[in-house]
């Protein structure tokens, strides 16, 4: 067993790497292009960090053929329990991140710009609300198939709507491109093409993490006798949620609150479309009561959020309601073992 919570700790650590480099390599990109930070923020951080939560259910429901129930569980399980993890345990970090960075940053509440977040909770709560509660139906496949395609119907609308916001005039970014140092070239102002090869060197390494995940959560499952799909719930978002989480604290140490929160609720959009599509498309999607806890809890989390985001700061207090929330998710599951 050893071996395996070895490899569990080294998949967590290239995801880390890959989203460090990423990180820094899509700010670059969007502020060569001139895409908007909110676009840059919920759109182009926001895919590239969810791609794991993509990659971990996709690799689990199409492969799997010598243990298709157990790789079933495992891929519903991430599907579901990432947007609970982003709208929980995400928001408790940048709370503590906030706390954390007090002192460089000259403040704890984070600035935020209310419209941006609102827009991306106000899609996010009405779409996974409905998916979790056709979760206790029994669809058949046609159905299933026409709501996966209306998932990427819907995150297409969100994906123009976001590359036409304008960006503001004057965002200098502090930190330079760390490829560019490597090949010695200008880290203030890079090279295009090594902007783009960081980004591609980001995203393969947080696939790599990914992939040896969705092994070793099944490997694991079995050594310790744990049903698969309850451990991918927890452990799987656990991960496949660190590009998000690491990201916005980067983000929240150099004082870019708005990309941080933006980074967050993004996530959460894309996973309530794209990973869901692929849940439907590949799996019955009936969901078990763990994973329709976690559903609940992430929803009411996500709800509070969104009631308190009313003007441009955010405080802690909010963020921290996450962290009960999941604490209250893992409760939920122990009173859930007992029956």
């Amino acid at each position: 067993m050893l071996p395996h919570i070895l490899i569990l700790a080294l998949s967590f650590a290239i995801i880390l790497a890959g989203s460090e480099m990423f990180t820094n390599g899509v700010e670059w990109a969007g502020h060569r292009l001139k895409i908007s930070e909110a676009a840059v923020g919920s759109l182009l951080a926001a895919v590239g960090t969810a791609l794991p939560e993509t990659f971990i259910p996709a690799v689990a429901l199409l492969t799997g053929r010598d243990d298709p129930a157990a790789h079933s569980a495992v891929g519903v399980g991430a599907i579901v329990g990432a947007p609970m993890m982003l709208g929980t345990l995400a928001l408790f970090v940048m709370g503590v991140a906030a706390i954390a960075f007090r002192r460089r940053r000259v403040r704890i509440a984070m600035r935020i710009a209310p419209a941006d977040v609102r827009r991306d909770l106000g899609l996010f709560l009405p779409v996974f609300a409905l998916l979790v509660a056709l979760g206790v139906c029994d669809l058949g496949l046609f159905a299933r198939r026409a709501g996966a395609v209306g998932l990427l119907i819907i995150y297409a609308a969100y994906s123009i709507v976001m590359l036409r916001l304008p960006r503001a005039d004057g965002v200098e970014l502090e930190t330079g491109l760390y490829f560019e140092r490597i090949f010695g070239g200008k880290p203030q102002a890079p090279r295009f093409r090594v902007t783009s090869l960081q980004v591609a060197a980001g995203v393969i390494a947080i696939l790599i993490g990914a992939n040896e995940f969705v092994d070793q959560i099944v490997l694991f499952s079995h050594h310790a006798k744990l049903n698969p799909g309850v451990l991918s719930l927890i452990l799987s978002p656990l991960a496949t949620e660190l590009p998000e989480k690491y990201n916005s604290v980067v983000w929240i140490r150099q004082g870019k609150d708005h990309l941080a929160v933006a980074n967050i609720t993004g996530a959460m959009v894309f996973q309530a479309c794209i990973p869901v599509a692929i849940g439907l498309a590949f799996s019955s999607w009936h969901l078990t009561p763990a994973e329709l806890l976690a559903g609940a809890v992430g929803l009411v989390s996500s709800a509070i959020l969104f009631v308190n985001v009313r003007d441009g700061e955010l405080g802690t207090p909010t963020l921290m309601i996450g962290g009960i929330a999941y604490a209250s998710f893992l409760a939920g599951l122990g009173l859930l073992d007992l029956f």
